[in-house]
């Protein structure tokens, strides 16, 4: 059996750094083109340097996730340098306010959130999906959290903005299963990145704990496996089978990587 996205045109979003970066690392070492996408073009042009060690074919574009037309003209640069689009990974960043407990956010907060989460989901999928169904062939992956599944007050903003993903790939995988493409959640455990250690360091700073301690209290201890995941071992591996055409049966599914966090069945 060989498990192949040799030749996949792939594009990731928020993939400059952390998760979204080791992903793209993962695609491009597997034979696929992969274009990146950051708000910065100082960690574009960062991460274009470190990637093109990997494969030449990953090209990079700058974008906000909460911006429609921002987002409307990535499909479009990406669709234009890679002749199309294959596989769509939605990765997102963090809100700013994120960690914050209900009483602290304002609804700017709650704006910020659902466009980054929601809205961006449903403008990016719009944007790449006609593509797909006239080739009958597609796969889009939302990626997620634990946290989702049994929610944290710390992060009430993006555990509620993100929970619809699972509804809309539900609904998407039922009407366009006909097409061969595909839509499922993947919620991560913890990731050993600079978004989530910058996350722990604030929690370590409002809790007045230290950064060990937080780490060892809130990832170590509540992991089964007790460790970070690793995104090229752990996450990547399942992102590529279902991106390939062996991927083909799964769909409208929700997928846990978490190293056994969650202690909800």
């Amino acid at each position: 059996m060989r498990i192949s996205v040799t030749g996949k045109r792939v594009l990731v979003t928020a993939s400059t750094e952390g998760i979204g970066k080791e992903v793209a690392k993962a695609f491009l070492s597997e034979g696929a083109s992969v274009v990146i996408s950051s708000r910065s073009e100082e960690k574009l042009r960062l991460a274009l340097s470190e990637l093109k060690a990997i494969s030449p074919q990953v090209y990079g574009f700058r974008s906000d996730l909460t911006d429609r037309k921002s987002l409307e003209d990535l499909v479009a640069q990406a669709r234009n340098v890679m002749s199309g689009i294959d596989v769509l990974i939605l990765n997102f960043g963090n809100p700013p306010r994120e960690p914050s407990y209900f009483e602290e956010t304002n609804l700017e907060d709650w704006d910020y959130a659902v466009s980054l989460y929601l809205l961006s989901a449903i403008t990016i999928t719009k944007a790449v999906l006609p593509d797909m169904l006239r080739q009958k062939w597609g796969r889009i992956i939302y990626l997620s959290s634990w946290t989702v599944r049994e929610p944290q007050p710390q992060f009430v903003l993006a555990d509620v903005a993100r929970a619809p993903l699972a509804q809309l790939a539900k609904i998407l995988s039922h009407h366009y299963a006909q097409y061969n493409v595909t839509f499922n959640v993947v919620r991560m455990g913890s990731f050993r990145t600079p978004g989530a250690l910058k996350g722990l360091e604030e929690l370590a700073k409002r809790t007045g704990r230290g950064l060990d301690e937080v780490i060892e209290a809130e990832v170590i201890r509540r992991t089964d496996v007790r460790r970070f995941g690793v995104v090229g071992t752990d996450l990547a591996p399942l992102l590529i089978f279902l991106a390939s055409d062996l991927g083909s049966y799964i769909t409208g599914a929700v997928i846990d990587v978490d190293g056994g966090t969650s202690g909800c069945v």
